[in-house]
């Protein structure tokens, strides 16, 4: 049972790794698309 939770926890925080990760891209690709428009 520990180990199957401990498993799922891990995957869980694989998950939220790349959430985080593909969240931080698209900001910092928004700001530079914007930022872009802006000074055309």
């Amino acid at each position: 049972m520990k180990y199957s939770h401990s498993k799922a926890m891990a995957v869980f925080h694989k998950i939220v790794k790349l959430v985080k990760n593909g969240v931080l891209m698209i900001i910092h690709i928004y700001t530079k698309v914007s930022y872009y428009l802006n000074n055309q």
